[in-house]
């Protein structure tokens, strides 16, 4: 049904053009595109009531530095650098045991996070309701759903602070894994409670930081809990910390040249750039999945992306969405990727398997291509990817872009955004 209405909605948008259509001038079906979409320049808009001053330099030291990891070697940083619009460059994390930054990285004997690391721009908007591929933390009706419980019930403000902490609880990405002969202090401290009883494991550690400070980063981040006035330092905080930074953060941004067009400066876009954005809200259907101001529906889909062999689950598969839901029908499907900077943010996908902006809108349109370049045709991996490929969104169909030129106008408006 949700496909259904999206598909006439689009349909009356292409009449709209097809009318008269070469009376209208690029910038008047643009405006009409502004006003039927009820677009906004809302990409630096953020939660105002998610800024808490006495909190933000608590949340600045977890994000810069190493002081709540295992082996302090991980922060939020690592994978959020500001010079790649807060992502990492990389087709897949790498977190405990890494060495460097963005590209170096993958020389390190890092651990892997099986999943591309989105940009954090966009995150603290009020209109972000749900956080990771696979949507692990949702609002819904004044409850954030997440594997540690409600987290509004639980002490946290915000979405955003549940899924700014996830990461500090796991493993691979900030604790650190045990060792045959044997394992950091913190994660020793940790280990009897951390299976049963996450949220109890992380703040046994951070008390024992703030408390029991033991080198110059735990002394700063203690002091920083004093400063501002926390009686009882816990996860919980640190979320609500980080929630308040990364919105102060992101919130000190550059408009983009779509931003600045939306704003009324018609020269900020090209005319191919132009004709790209045409394409995109109509007969390229992008908006389906990409609409709103921040591009995204905030809904899963599948498009069929090659897995490679980093997932998370059994074979090196990747199931998403399914991996909350456990509903056969969510295999493959992964959240709409909000498309902010995206330019700057590749490779693209939730594994990061496409390299550019044209193969992963090449992939929209016709995912065989992609396939045969790469060589992938031996029998078992038709057989593997044909599976894969069966689940793509039926959306996906409704697509009508035909000609060349009219994917290079829509790669144009991609890097306006």
């Amino acid at each position: 049904m949700k496909i259904a209405i999206k598909n006439v909605f689009f349909l009356l948008v292409s009449f709209l053009f097809s009318v008269n259509c070469y009376s209208l001038s690029l910038d008047d079906k643009l405006h009409l595109i502004k006003e039927v979409y009820g677009l906004e320049s809302r990409l630096c808009e953020v939660d105002e009531d998610l800024i808490d001053d006495a909190l933000s330099p608590i949340g600045e030291l977890v994000f810069n530095t190493p002081v709540l990891s295992g082996d302090k070697d991980m922060s939020c940083s690592v994978c959020h650098i500001d010079e790649m619009a807060l992502t990492d460059g990389l087709p897949i994390a790498i977190g405990v045991g890494g060495e460097g930054e963005g590209v170096d990285r993958i020389k390190s004997s890092g651990v892997i996070v099986p999943r591309n690391a989105f940009t954090l721009f966009g995150r603290a908007s009020s209109d972000y309701i749900n956080f990771f591929w696979d949507g692990r933390v949702q609002e819904n009706d004044g409850i954030v759903y997440s594997p540690i419980g409600d987290g509004y019930k639980i002490g946290f403000n915000s979405p955003l602070a549940v899924a700014a902490v996830l990461p500090i609880l796991a493993r691979d990405e900030f604790l650190g894994l045990q060792r045959p002969y044997g394992s950091s202090e913190n994660l020793e401290l940790i280990n009897d409670v951390y299976y049963e009883k996450k949220i109890e494991a992380a703040n046994i550690l951070i008390h024992k930081v703030v408390r029991e400070p033991s080198d110059e980063g735990e002394l700063r981040l203690s002091d920083a809990f004093a400063a501002a006035d926390v009686v009882e330092p816990s996860i919980q905080v640190v979320g609500n910390a980080l929630a308040s930074f990364i919105a102060e953060k992101v919130r000190d941004c550059s408009p983009t040249p779509w931003e600045e067009y939306i704003n009324g400066d018609l020269k900020a876009l090209t005319d191919k750039q132009k004709e790209g954005a045409v394409t995109f809200f109509g007969k390229g259907r992008c908006a389906s999945c990409h609409g709103g101001s921040l591009f995204s529906d905030f809904d899963f889909h599948s498009l069929g992306v090659p897995q490679g062999e980093f997932g998370p689950y059994i074979h090196g598969q990747d199931v998403g969405r399914a991996s909350v839901t456990h509903e056969l029908g969510d295999r493959y499907k992964f959240r709409t990727p909000s498309l902010i900077y995206v330019s700057r943010t590749p490779p693209y996908g939730h594994n990061g398997v496409f390299k550019t902006l044209e193969e992963v809108v090449m992939f929209h349109l016709n995912p065989i291509p992609f396939f045969s370049e790469k060589g992938w045709s031996s029998d078992r991996e038709l057989l593997s990817y044909g599976k894969i490929l069966s689940s793509r969104s039926e959306v996906l169909g409704f697509i009508d872009i035909t000609r060349e030129d009219e994917m290079s106008a829509l790669v144009e408006f991609l890097k306006a955004l």
